[in-house]
């Protein structure tokens, strides 16, 4: 008699061909014709659905003068049967792609610094080795990426430490130092480096209040007790840099995104002697052990080489 009490022991009793014959014989009302199509004689296959009606301990057949349809039992043996069977094609589709070399999708949350400096030619590199793989890249403040990791609306973020990655797993990702741009003629043009103090004198053009960077500059100058005097919040650091060719301003960015972005403009770079100018990017994941696989061949991608 079957055990049904034991999932393993009746894992043992059933096999998927005996499961397709099955489907064969419903699809085409006869034994012989699923023989048929199956490559079979009818003798054999009648043989498997009797083991299938031992292991069910009910019929799963009807016979009728015209051939067979299957009794409540059988239906639900073929509904079952249907998506296993579709499991194992599904199965089988992506063990081949993992054959061919792995595809899918990353989904990507790093901040302007991040995407404006370093990662159009990291995702340029990983492409070129991981065609099959897909980055959906949504840029956001530093925040808004942490919270996007733990909502597990991002796979990955890249951006600045900050209160909101605690819980979150991280890995390093890249340096970079900040700088104020200004028009060439500016007056602060002169100096090979200067503290940020310096340029409160003059009209800021800065990223939104969530951005780090901004909420450092406003410490800073309540910290010096002097009123930062933000004439424009734009969105992008490429804004940033229009704003301050147009003499609106001065600004303060990543000296690498400055150099893909305002290097041919009519701008300058001044260096920042602050503690805070000299600051890290960080890969962080919810877990990285746990990614899926093309996430976790891109954080690998990403980690520094030594």
């Amino acid at each position: 008699m079957s055990d049904f009490t034991s999932p393993r022991s009746f894992l043992r009793q059933i096999d998927l061909s005996s499961l397709d014959l099955f489907v064969l014989i419903c699809e085409h009302g006869s034994i012989a014709r699923a023989a048929e199509q199956g490559g079979m004689v009818a003798s054999a296959v009648s043989k498997r659905v009797a083991e299938l009606e031992s292991l069910a301990r009910t019929p799963l057949l009807l016979r009728h003068a015209r051939g067979v349809r299957p009794t409540p039992a059988g239906e639900l043996l073929l509904a079952h049967a249907r998506t296993i069977l579709l499991g194992v094609e599904h199965l089988r589709d992506d063990l081949g792609e993992y054959a061919r070399g792995v595809r899918g999708l990353v989904r990507l949350s790093a901040n302007a610094s991040a995407v404006e400096q370093f990662l159009p030619e990291d995702i340029a590199v990983f492409v070129k080795h991981h065609p099959d793989i897909r980055i959906d890249l949504r840029q956001a403040t530093s925040r808004s990426v942490a919270r996007a990791v733990r909502d597990h609306m991002a796979d990955l973020g890249v951006c600045s430490p900050s209160d909101e990655v605690e819980g979150l797993e991280s890995m390093p990702y890249r340096h970079e130092r900040m700088v104020l741009i200004m028009p060439n003629d500016h007056a602060l043009a002169w100096h090979q480096e200067l503290a940020y103090e310096e340029a409160l004198d003059y009209a800021q053009i800065g990223l939104r209040d969530s951005s780090i960077v901004q909420e450092v500059l406003n410490q800073e100058a309540r910290a010096g007790r002097r009123m930062l005097r933000q004439r424009i919040e734009v969105d992008s650091l490429s804004a940033m840099c229009r704003m301050i060719e147009c003499g609106l301003g001065v600004g303060v960015m990543p000296e690498g995104a400055y150099q893909r972005l305002g290097e041919a403009r009519a701008l300058h770079a001044v260096p920042l002697t602050d503690a805070w100018a000299e600051r890290s990017l960080k890969l962080y994941a919810n877990s990285f052990a746990d990614l899926p696989a093309p996430a976790r061949h891109f954080a690998q991608a990403l980690m520094p080489k030594e």
